[in-house]
């Protein structure tokens, strides 16, 4: 049988079916399409796919966040096109796995929210090196970590040199920092560490496979601020049994961040590495300006911050930061294995989508409304005899005293603030009872001291805040605070937290 008794024996079963008249039209419908596209509709499709082609190659050629944001379709296209340099997507030819991770994944949905790159990033011996294999995933994960510099850059840490994203959250960053210091330490054992109540910090000293030293803040006035001159006894009577000084930036107040300046300063005159906990420390002009004045001066050997915290991503990632290219290289050589790709996909779209003008604007924003919550805080105490606690250098967290609501009733008056949608705000009360963790004994856990108080409430202003949630905030705590104080006595257990009477939604 011929082509042409093929084509009309295809018609005729057609016909058969009744669905010839449809055919033939969309044969015209096609050949009518086909005439219209001429030279000029030619020229123009090679002048959208030359532009997309020139946006991708200028963003992987200058590896700088770009000034405005992309579409959301712009952002699909590019990672569809990092994703065709992976093996596992090749269209030129089928690719044949013949090893044991081959970037196979079953399920579609998984595939998809991967955007097709399962190979992950980095290699076995640095999370630096290239994967051949996965050339898509490995352009990604370099883009991350130059975006990342740029970012740091951009909020004022000029100085930076290098940075590296890590697939781990701050606590598991700080601590692979410190492993990759035991090389350069050999005899060390103990990390000192400037308490901080939040237990990730001090988990990742012994997850690192170190003891730490722990070293009370004093008081100064409101604040609670470093003890200097004891960490700087304890460096001269240890030496070389001192791995590092672990230094926290961004806590809640009345804690003050270190002062990294004279921690520097005693690293450097006694060759002692030192690492910065700073965790959403790059939300504070003053912390940044800080760290940089510190390095300039002293030492740092790395700092670290949150992926979630900074830049409004999940839960998940860190970057490590250093002031010398060649210090991100053994952080980098200390991790086991390759890593998810995840955080860096994450950081890089979400830069993408802002820009450099909406990146920048954000922690403007910040400053701007941190003014605002210290104002109307500050108001809101007077109004009913409290004080806000006067700690100038924390740029993020505020407190409030809490003293007009007695002390076993304070922790009730923190879960009723949450069960009314105010979440992150937290009631501190004082307490002589010991928090055990990790064999660490810490008296007042939560308070970041052992000395007692009369209670607080936590608040804080971070990136991503708005203005309204700011107003809310207020009319809510004042609410809450107005009705418990009245009905104070009137609740017979305080199992009635979530739920207690009056505080239902018809009071808004």
């Amino acid at each position: 049988m011929t082509s042409t008794q093929i084509f009309w024996a295809h018609i005729s079963r057609l016909a058969e079916n009744g669905i010839l008249f449809d055919a033939v039209v969309n044969i015209a419908l096609l050949q009518e399409m086909k005439s219209a596209f001429g030279k000029r509709e030619g020229e123009y499709s090679r002048l959208v796919s030359k532009s997309s082609n020139k946006l991708l190659n200028s963003l992987w050629e200058k590896k700088r966040i770009p000034e405005d944001g992309w579409p959301e379709p712009t952002l699909e296209l590019f990672l569809s096109w990092l994703a065709c340099h992976d093996t596992n997507n090749r269209v030129d030819m089928v690719s044949i796995g013949a090893g044991e991770r081959e970037g196979r994944v079953v399920a579609p949905i998984v595939r998809r929210l991967h955007c097709n790159m399962t190979h992950g990033v980095g290699r076995s011996g640095s999370l630096l090196e290239v994967q051949p294999k996965a050339l898509g995933s490995s352009m990604l994960a370099c883009l991350a970590n130059e975006f990342a510099l740029n970012a740091m850059q951009l909020l004022g840490l000029t100085t930076c040199k290098a940075c590296l994203v890590v697939p781990m959250c701050t606590g598991m960053s700080l601590s692979l920092c410190m492993t990759s210091f035991r090389k350069t330490r050999p005899r060390a054992k103990y990390v000192i560490w400037t308490r901080i109540d939040q237990k990730s910090s001090l988990k990742s000293i012994f997850h690192a496979g170190f003891e730490p030293i722990i070293v009370e803040p004093v008081r100064e006035r409101d604040a609670l601020v470093t003890n200097v001159e004891h960490i700087n006894r304890l460096i001269e009577q240890r030496g070389s049994e001192i791995l590092c000084v672990l230094s926290t930036t961004s806590c809640f107040a009345p804690r003050a961040p270190d002062n990294v300046e004279a921690i520097a300063a005693i690293c450097r005159l006694h060759d002692v590495p030192h690492l910065i906990n700073n965790a959403y420390g790059l939300q504070s002009e003053e912390i940044v300006r800080k760290i940089v004045a510190a390095n300039e001066t002293g030492r740092i050997d790395a700092f670290v911050q949150s992926l979630d915290k900074n830049f409004q991503i999940p839960v998940g990632g860190a970057i490590v930061g250093t002031f010398k290219q060649s210090a991100i290289l053994p952080i980098a050589q200390a991790y086991p294995g390759r890593a998810s790709g995840i955080p860096s996909r994450d950081l890089v779209l979400t830069l993408l989508h802002q820009g450099r003008r909406k990146f920048v604007e954000s922690f403007d924003r910040q400053r701007m409304l941190f003014v605002k919550m210290r104002r109307k805080l500050v108001s809101f105490a007077e109004d009913i005899g409290e004080c806000v606690y006067d700690v100038e250098e924390n740029e993020i967290s505020l407190a409030m005293t809490l003293s007009t609501i007695p002390l076993e009733k304070q922790t009730l008056f923190g879960s009723i603030l949450f069960s009314r949608g105010i979440s992150g705000a937290r009631v501190l009360t004082s307490s002589h009872d010991v928090k055990n963790v990790e064999g660490c004994e810490l008296i007042n856990f939560g308070s970041h001291c052992s000395e007692q108080h009369g209670g607080y409430l936590n608040v804080a202003c971070a990136v991503g805040m708005t203005e309204y949630e700011v107003d809310e905030f207020f009319v809510r705590l004042a609410s809450v605070y107005a009705k418990f104080t009245r009905d104070m006595g009137q609740w017979m257990s305080e199992k009635s937290i979530f739920q207690p009477d009056g505080y239902g939604e018809e009071d808004d």
